[in-house]
């Protein structure tokens, strides 16, 4: 499989839990490749944790629906009360009237103000803002379909918004992060695409998204389930070699077929790890950690 297999896959398919993930996984696979290309085939293993989890959708969604000329007011209306399919088509129109950069400047800004459990109303947003300058004009209705449904299930204006003044050093952020880094290492995959997508983000939407992490990372997390088992850890290795580095996470990529994480984590620990060489044994020992939890 190609890269552009995997990005058509990913176009047509969507969630089956909660966000789409595949785009973003996508994106990880490129990276990864990079490091992996003589080991396996990235992108055939992306698609085959995509079927896991994901659901196929069979043709573009908005050209099934015949819609008004909605105003901007009432577009803003159907996608904040995640109305279907009506909800497709205003997307649609939107991207018709303002383009795209328009609608990812509005949730972005969203996203900045709210601390999500996970964190992917941001880190999906971001991916989402990086496939689209890949696009030929014919996969952007398909993309953008897959857009409305992130949209519908992340977005609002609701009550999560916190005071972001606050600003937290990255030093800090990286600290809590490996500590606790979460379910499938969500908030070390986050760190990654914020510091990745710095230079698209505004210094008060960059600031505020490391702190609502650094917040979330130093909080009890929602579901008890996602606890780091102490035990597992406590096996892992403590160890700076980076061959033993890479081994893990390749076997992270290619040894299991159980998450579509298995993608983005290995893709955040591979940036982590050259940016942070400093914290190569607490990187090292999450993706070892990991390995050991699907053998569980």
């Amino acid at each position: 499989m190609t890269s552009d297999q995997l990005l058509e896959k990913a176009l047509y398919s969507s969630a089956s839990i909660h966000q789409p993930h595949s785009l973003k996984a996508y994106l990880a696979a490129n990276y990864l490749n990079g490091y992996f290309a003589k080991s396996g085939n990235v992108w055939l293993k992306t698609s085959e944790l995509i079927n896991q989890t994901e659901i196929e959708v069979l043709g573009e969604c908005s050209s099934t629906v015949l819609a008004p000329k909605f105003s901007e007011f009432r577009i803003h209306r159907i996608l904040d009360n995640g109305v279907y399919p009506a909800a497709y088509a205003a997307l649609i129109q939107w991207h018709e009237n303002q383009g795209f950069q328009d609608i990812y400047a509005h949730y972005v800004s969203q996203a900045s103000r709210t601390s999500e459990y996970l964190s992917h109303n941001v880190t999906i947003l971001l991916a989402l803002n990086r496939v689209y300058r890949e696009l030929e004009p014919s996969q952007i209705p398909a993309f953008l379909n897959r857009v409305t449904e992130f949209v519908t299930s992340s977005c609002s204006d609701g009550d999560q918004s916190i005071d972001t003044r606050e600003v937290v050093e990255l030093k800090s952020v990286v600290l809590a992060c490996l500590k606790q880094f979460g379910f499938f290492g969500h908030n070390l995959i986050s760190l990654t695409w914020i510091l990745r997508c710095k230079e698209e983000l505004s210094k008060e939407q960059y600031d505020a998204m490391l702190f609502n992490l650094y917040r979330q990372a130093n909080s009890p997390l929602e579901d008890p389930d996602d606890e780091i088992d102490q035990a597992i850890l406590a096996q892992c290795q403590s160890s700076d070699d980076s061959d033993e580095f890479y081994d893990n996470v390749n076997r992270l990529v290619f040894g299991y077929t159980s998450n579509l994480h298995q993608i983005t984590l290995a893709d955040a620990l591979c940036f982590l790890q050259e940016q942070f060489p400093e914290h190569a044994v607490e990187l090292k020992c999450v993706a070892e950690y990991q390995c050991r939890l699907l053998e569980e």
